[in-house]
């Protein structure tokens, strides 16, 4: 592995287009370990800052991931997700939804999701956080809130691999009017990394979801937290 330090170059930049070529040509197969950041940095002369920046290049592309207190892998194929499948208000009531329930509670709305839910901050929520699921790994680290007087019965069963717009549609009669999203890039850190899986301070998207019942009240709020090392996402323009 050798990069020219006489080129105008940066030497992270050869060393990620390096890396990528070995991920690329299969010299370096799916869920194949990379050397340690301190070995990389040996076999091509340069400082460990350099393959960190490097190496950080290659995971946000999705050719790399580095999964916490184990090291950097050789990704998969990526997901493809249609984007608009993630705002839909409707689903096939036979598809599973595989996850994973961290926690469940009834709490005050407080200053911070209170204004988000167009409630008081003394007002109820339920506070739901969960993994989503696929082939056994999390995908998306999902925080939920939705207002307790729209839902009075909702109980954690109710989470059972089930989507949360199923069970405002199907159990609490709730129409569904529309859905708004906004999407950021994000570096998670500590609990969440550890949730995820992935070591702290990687890149992942954010999604910050309000959804509005047909009489304009909002009824759920979310946000979650996705890794982009699993899951690209398109939208198709028919003209």
């Amino acid at each position: 592995m050798k990069i020219d330090k006489t080129l105008h170059v940066p030497l992270y930049r050869q060393v990620e287009q390096v890396l990528e070529e070995k991920v690329k040509t299969n010299q370096w197969p799916i869920g194949y370990q990379l050397p340690t950041e301190n070995e990389l940095a040996e076999l091509f002369d340069v400082s460990t800052i350099t393959v960190k920046r490097a190496v950080i290049e290659l995971v946000n592309k999705g050719y790399l991931y580095r999964q916490r207190g184990k090291g950097t892998f050789v990704s998969g194929t990526m997901n493809e997700q249609d984007i608009n499948t993630l705002i839909s208000l409707t689903s096939e009531e036979e598809e599973e939804h595989p996850h994973e329930l961290i926690s469940y509670s009834i709490d005050k709305a407080g200053d911070d999701i209170g204004p988000k839910l167009g409630i008081e901050s003394d007002a109820k929520v339920i506070r739901i956080v969960r993994n989503k699921i696929e082939k056994n790994e999390p995908m998306a680290l999902e925080y939920t809130y939705l207002p307790y007087d729209k839902c009075p019965n909702f109980v954690q069963s109710d989470l059972d691999n089930e989507l949360v717009y199923n069970i405002l549609r199907n159990k609490f009669g709730i129409s569904l009017g529309r859905a708004k999203m906004f999407i950021r890039p994000y570096i998670v850190l500590g609990d969440k990394a550890e949730l995820l899986q992935i070591e702290s301070g990687t890149p992942v998207f954010e999604w910050e979801r309000f959804t509005y019942s047909k009489h304009e009240e909002i009824v759920e709020y979310s946000k979650f937290y996705v890794r982009q090392d699993k899951e690209t996402y398109y939208t198709e323009v028919y003209l």
